[in-house]
């Protein structure tokens, strides 16, 4: 497992790729772009999400995109994939097979609506493949 390893990591090009994908999120799911439709589909009480503590949630989502972000990195130095193309493609990849698929299976079984599913398995894979090609600029 000689892909198993952090020496070919570009910790900058990972901390940028974070920034990037975070500030993507933040625009997907923003008022102007999918949160009011997905919010309405998943039933959310708007005025209970104003008053929650958002820290853990947040937590536990920066949490996630890192662990994302540096295993498609470790993926990238594995395979020998580099500039900003591969880690594009490498990024979509990754995204459909692994994010839009777990959306599929788990919101499945939730009886989650289909649009909910589609917005999150979106946004995962678009935001793995910017932070594909992000990477792709360091490695």
């Amino acid at each position: 497992m000689e892909w198993l390893s952090f020496g070919d990591v570009s910790w900058l090009g990972v901390l940028l790729a974070f920034v990037a994908s975070f500030i993507f999120g933040w625009l997907w799911y923003s008022q102007w772009a999918f949160f009011p439709v997905w919010a309405r589909l998943g039933n959310l009480d708007l005025e209970k999400l104003q008053n929650a503590n958002m820290g853990p949630v947040f937590g536990q989502m920066i949490l996630g995109n890192v662990l994302g972000i540096l295993a498609l990195a470790m993926l990238m130095a594995g395979l020998g994939a580099s500039g900003p193309v591969d880690g594009l493609v490498l990024g979509l990849i990754v995204g459909l097979a692994f994010r839009t698929g777990a959306h599929l299976i788990h919101n499945g079984f939730a009886q989650r609506p289909a649009g909910i599913t589609l917005i999150d398995a979106a946004h995962d894979t678009l935001a793995l493949a910017l932070a594909g090609l992000v990477l792709g600029f360091f490695m």
